[in-house]
């Protein structure tokens, strides 16, 4: 074995995961996108993978980049904002993705977004009206 081919090899297992714990991995993920919007917390996504809660966030960051936990919020914040731009309050978007509380709900989704639920809604049916149903005044001067 050349040296090359054993630096190929030392820069893989330092770099990359196993195929068996990517599938862990993509298992914990998949899990995660088909209940989001349940009462699902990482004891739940760790059995389910057959991982350790531990190992899970540790292995799940350096695959994913973010914890399974700040994956689940935003896969909720992205159901909030589907639901929120279908006319559902911000008390039923609440409810239905998985939150406990609206506070924490609004707190979580103002974090993602930069607006809060209540706002976000608003510019979503604001924009949804054409300009063609403001009355335009032609021929008016100030």
């Amino acid at each position: 074995m050349t040296y090359y081919h054993q630096e190929i090899i030392r820069i893989r297992e330092e770099h990359y995961l196993k195929p068996y714990i990517s599938d862990h991995l993509s298992r914990a993920k998949r899990f995660i996108d088909e209940n989001c919007c349940t009462a699902i917390d990482l004891q739940a996504i760790s059995e389910f993978s057959f991982l350790s809660k531990f190992y899970l966030i540790r292995l799940f960051t350096r695959q994913y980049g973010i914890t399974p936990h700040q994956y689940l919020t935003e896969r909720r914040i992205q159901a909030a904002k589907r639901l929120l731009a279908s006319q559902k309050t911000v008390m039923e978007a609440c409810y239905h993705i998985g939150f406990e509380s609206p506070n924490s709900f609004s707190a979580a989704f103002r974090k993602y977004t930069g607006v809060s639920p209540s706002e976000y809604r608003k510019k979503q049916f604001s924009i949804r009206f054409p300009q063609e149903t403001v009355p335009i005044l032609s021929g008016t001067k100030k």
